[in-house]
């Protein structure tokens, strides 16, 4: 435990010092009354007219959602200044943009304990564990340039139980451009209860937990970092549907001590493609979470595929090319978000239409 706590305190005690962790009344009452800046008719900031809502430090994030429409037909751009906000926030509906003007300096920092956090319901419904939570139906967002942290484990308790940062019960979710933190287990959750789909660009993933990029349905990962701490780092839920998987590529993967790369607890479907991994990286095949105990038979098997894998200190076994072995034998070129997605969704064309307020 007191490694653990050591981990933490050197990885993000520098970043974020001793800010106290606010309880958000607004959001527990299902309500908020901080000002905000519209910008829909306003001239009175360069570029306003590029965003509906501008969020400055000291204001409420929470209430610029509240502020779009319930269901808004086009991306609601909320631009985020650079400044710390310590308040946990509820996107309750579809289309919302969360842009932080300095993915570095735009921190969004919160202590919640998935055991005892107090927020469990809003607006009548239920509320997961995360400093941002997509409710079921907030569909089609996007959160971009913004420092996500949930700081439970080193400012309040000394745990690495769940204690997500990004938690989620909806699906064409993009999360690029972020740094996504977590002292604790499942920082980066997004679980739609079937037609999930998700893309992840460009993230430093840190978290001294497990499976702190947990995925269930269609998720496509690039470009992505990953530092954990001794615990499996990755971890994927396949039920319902054959084809959904797991994708990452042209990603890294270390750890302060020896971690194995991942696992599952129910069928799945990993594919991990031009990725590199530092000698942190156990000879520990991804496999089934548990030695002692069965708790689902996974009836599609194990379904592990890889291609062009580079770790310090060599390759194991297991870590050979083999997409050959997978559904269709794909080939390394065809293997991207849209293939990813079976067609149905193509997340980076979305990016691209948003490019002149997104660009990094």
């Amino acid at each position: 435990m007191k490694k653990i706590v050591l981990f933490i305190a050197l990885s993000f005690y520098a970043v974020f010092g001793s800010a106290q962790v606010v309880m958000s009344k607004a959001i527990e009452n299902g309500r908020t009354g901080a000002n905000i800046t519209t910008t829909a008719n306003s001239n009175s900031a360069p570029h306003s007219k590029l965003y509906n809502a501008i969020v400055s430090n000291g204001e409420s994030i929470q209430a610029a959602i509240e502020a779009a429409p319930q269901q808004p037909t086009e991306p609601y751009i909320i631009l985020i200044k650079s400044g710390t906000y310590n308040e946990k926030v509820i996107i309750d509906r579809p289309n919302i943009v969360l842009l932080g003007e300095d993915r570095e300096k735009t921190r969004l920092v919160y202590a919640e304990l998935s055991s005892k956090r107090k927020i469990h319901e809003y607006k009548g419904q239920p509320v997961g564990n995360g400093v941002i939570v997509l409710q079921k139906g907030a569909d089609d967002c996007i959160i971009s340039g913004l420092t996500v942290y949930n700081n439970y484990g080193s400012t309040v308790e000394a745990t690495t139980s769940h204690q997500m940062s990004i938690f989620g019960r909806a699906t064409r979710t993009i999360i690029i451009n972020c740094n996504v933190w977590a002292d604790g287990n499942d920082a980066l959750s997004l679980w739609a209860s079937e037609d999930g789909m998700y893309y992840h660009a460009d993230l430093n993933l840190r978290c001294p937990g497990v499976d702190f990029l947990c995925p269930r349905g269609w998720c496509y990962a690039t470009r992505c970092t990953f530092y954990g701490d001794g615990r499996a780092l990755i971890w994927h839920d396949g039920r319902g549907d054959y084809d959904k998987k797991l994708v990452i590529t042209d990603s890294h993967f270390d750890s302060k001590s020896p971690v194995t790369l991942g696992r599952y607890h129910h069928d799945s479907q990993f594919f991990l493609l031009n990725c590199t991994m530092t000698n942190k990286i156990i000879d520990n095949p991804i496999g089934y979470a548990y030695s002692d105990k069965v708790l689902d038979t996974c009836p599609w098997g194990k379904r592990v595929y890889m291609y062009n894998i580079k770790r310090e200190g060599g390759n194991f076994a297991w870590m050979k090319n083999n997409l050959e072995e997978a559904k269709g034998s794909p080939k390394p070129e065809e293997i991207n978000a849209r293939w990813t997605f079976g067609g149905k969704w193509d997340p980076e064309a979305k990016i691209k239409s948003l490019w002149n307020v997104l660009a990094y």
